[in-house]
Order: structure tokens, then sequence, then C-alpha cells
């Protein structure tokens, strides 16, 4: 009976929860198939939106380092007293030849300046490369959660069904137990059978009551977690379910593993996190490099007549690091072992892939296996609860056996559906395995 228990009982399944703010989409209270709660899912949970947001973050990140490519642009201004009086414009000569400039305090200017990086030893090109990488980077982000959540979907959704259908062979169970109790109370009267067999009979119905119970519980909490994943915070309305007919084609192993390295976007990622490693290794090496910079004014300085008269200046300044005590051979090193440190994650990413592909394969071949025996093991399960009915109604047989042959019956049926919807989850995983996202192929 324990194990019946354990049977009945569905773990909650364990994914990764977006907690958030109201659906944005609306909602309609009709049951969902599985393409229609993915679709709602995908348009408002709020984990996705919030990773869109960070897509158009990135944008500006690039913006702001194409912008450093450009000149710059500024209004300038001041006013400058002194305890003595200050010459209006630069003295540009002897006194006697007129090069002499006017006094005045305060001294007042206003005009324009610009400035434009000529060469930064390739700087200013590498962070708009790495600012484009590290988009890139967010967008496969958004396309693994998206798969991620895919996935959490259609595991729950399956798990429904599962549990829907498990509910109702237990409650067909008790009322089974039900019916039996009362063919036991009619021999106890007539003195048939000792009163030991009512005992264990209803006791057979409460533990038969009990574990409809947990599977109840179970699939409510289930039935939560998916309005969690759609982005539904209304904590009052239902989330029906319907089967629905999918042709859910897959690859073998091989072409599978051929797959995962181009789609999944986790790989994608590490990939990428390689290639900004390299770019900050160079972007580093660029800070020993000598930096040449333009630099003008255009003003008009008055004294306090405000008779502005105009003046200007252009000026190309060329900087060279010599020495900085050794901190940019750090930096270059520091990001040296970044580098070193993410190929060794791509070989752990590569060899979870694999893993995950296998699998997602084994649990295939394990479902199908086991859907083949429980079809069988249904049949004989039914068959010997027909023979111990006949048995006990006959006086041949026990209470006991008869509660036995109904757990039987029942734990066949509970272990077919779930070799039947865990099939269909085994093949959502390998989905997420290879990186395929079926919706958006559908979409596409």
């Amino acid at each position: 009976m324990k194990k019946i228990i354990m049977l009945l009982t569905c773990a909650v399944f364990a994914g990764n929860l977006a907690s958030g703010h109201p659906a944005h989409g609306e909602m309609r209270k009709g049951p969902y198939t599985l393409s229609e709660a993915v679709e709602y899912a995908l348009e408002n949970n709020p984990g996705l939106a919030a990773l869109r947001i960070d897509i158009e973050i990135e944008n500006y990140d690039i913006d702001k380092a194409k912008g450093g490519r450009l000149p710059s642009l500024n209004l300038i201004g001041s006013t400058t007293g002194s305890r003595y009086d200050l010459p209006v414009l630069p003295i540009t000569g002897s006194p006697f030849e007129g090069g002499f400039p006017e006094f005045d305090n305060p001294v007042y200017e206003i005009g324009l300046s610009f400035s434009l990086p000529v060469y930064m030893g390739g700087r200013l090109i590498r962070r708009v490369k790495i600012a484009e990488i590290s988009k890139s980077i967010a967008e496969d982000g958004l396309t693994f959660d998206r798969q991620e959540l895919v996935f959490n979907v259609t595991s729950i959704y399956y798990r429904i069904l599962e549990l829907e259908r498990v509910l109702d062979a237990s409650w067909k169970r008790v009322i089974q137990l039900e019916t039996h109790k009362k063919d036991v109370e009619l021999f106890l009267k007539a003195g048939n059978v000792p009163r030991v067999d009512l005992l264990n009979t209803e006791t057979g119905l409460a533990h038969a009551r009990y574990s409809a119970l947990i599977v109840k519980h179970n699939l409510e909490s289930a039935r939560e977690l998916l309005k969690n994943f759609m982005g539904i915070e209304d904590p009052d309305m239902e989330i029906p379910v319907v089967p629905e007919t999918m042709k859910r084609r897959y690859p073998d192993i091989r072409e599978s593993r051929e797959k995962a390295f181009s789609l999944r976007p986790d790989y994608s990622v590490v990939l990428k996190k390689q290639e900004m490693a390299d770019e900050r290794v160079g972007l580093m090496s660029g800070e020993r490099l000598p930096s040449v910079n333009l630099y003008g004014e255009y003003t008009g300085n008055s004294g306090n007549d405000f008779d502005f008269r105009e003046d200007w200046l252009v000026s190309l300044r060329l900087t060279m690091p010599i020495f900085d005590g050794g901190v940019t051979k750090t930096r270059i090193n520091r990001e040296r072992k970044k580098l070193e440190k993410i190929k060794e994650e791509e070989r752990a990413v590569r060899l979870k892939i694999l893993r995950e592909i296998k699998d997602a394969h084994l649990g295939i071949d394990n479902a199908r296996e086991r859907i083949e025996v429980l079809t069988k093991a249904i049949e004989t399960a039914e068959e010997t609860l027909r023979i111990e009915r006949l048995k006990y109604g006959a006086g041949a047989g026990t209470s006991t056996d008869v509660i036995d042959a109904q757990t039987a019956l029942l734990r066949a049926r509970v272990e077919y559906y779930q070799g039947i919807y865990d099939k269909d989850i085994a093949i959502a995983a390998l989905d997420k395995a290879i990186g395929r996202d079926r919706y958006k192929e559908v979409s596409e």
C-alpha cells in the first residue's frame, strides 16, 4: 500500500519560477490546449518581458559606444574675476606695436568647443564590437529562457493531464471498494465471512480515499504552477487544460547532437563570451598605444562693456603611456585568465548538451518500453480482479485478495499514464536539449 501512495503522489514539477506582475494579454476562461498555453505564456511571462527590456538596454550601450567615435560639441561660457584686471584677449605683441590688449575685471567668455578622437589604439572600435556582442548574448539569453519556459509549460501541462487521469482512476477505485464493502456487509450478515474482512475493506477504502485526496492536492498545485508560468496572478482564476494531438517527430541521437551545437543558445552564448574576452584583451592592450585627440575652441571675450572680440584655438594632442606601475599589464593578464576560464566553460556546456541529449533519448525509449509492458499488465490486472471477485462471491476467495487485485490494477494504470506522459515530456526535453523551438518555427 505504501508503494501505491508513492505512485499516486506526484511531485510538483520544479522549474525557474518567474514572479512578477499581472498578465498583459487578455485572459479567456475556456480550456487551453498545449499550444494555446505556451503562446499565452510566451506573451505574458514577466521573466521574458524583463529580458526583452535587457535587449533594449543593450541597444543604448551600442549607441553609446558608437557615439564615442564621433566629435563632441559643447557650449562654453565663463566669467572670471580677479584682484587685478585681466586681459580680455591674450597678449599678441609689444604694447608699443598695438599688441597689448584691453584689461578689465571681470572678464567674460562665451563660445563653442569641440573634440575629436583621431586615434585611440583601436579601443573605440573594440568598444563598439563588445557592445554588439553583449547585445547578441542578451538575445541568446532570451532565446534560452524562452525555450526553458516552453519546456516548463509543456512538462506541467502533461503532468496535469496525467494527474487528472490518475485522479479519475483513484476515485473509480474508491467506488469499487465501496461496492465491495456492501458485498462484504451482506456476506457478514449471512455469516459467510468473518468480521475481519469488513475491517480490512474499511481500511482499504479509507486508504483509497486518502490516496485520491493526495492526487487531488498535487493536481491543484500543478495547475497553480501552470498559472505562474503563464504569468497569471489572479488566485481565483482556474486554467482548465484539454489534450491536444500533436505530431512530435524527433531526430535520432546522432542528428540531435549535430543540430544542438548550432541551435543551443547557451552554447552560442559561451562562444560569444570567448569572442568578447578576445576583444577585451585587445581593448586592454590598446591602453599601451598612443592616443591622438583634436581639440578646438571658438570664443568671444569681453570686459564689462560686453563688446565681445572673437578668438579661436586648435590643438592636436598626442598622449603616449610610458609607465603606469604595471596596471595595464595586470588588466591584460586578468582578461586573458577570463578567456581561459570561458574556454573551460565552453567544454562544460558541450558535455552538458551531450548528456541532456542522451538522457532525453533514454527517457523516450524507456517510456515507450514501459507503455508496451504496462498495456499487457493492465489487461492481466483486470482479468485478475474479475477472477478474485468471482471467487469471493463464490466463497472461495478472501476480501484481501480482492483489495490486492484492485490495488494492482490501479498501480498498473497509474504507471501506464506515467509512461504515456513521460514520453511526451522526454520529447519536450529533447527539443530543449537540441535547442529547437517548435512554437517559433510555427510562428515564422
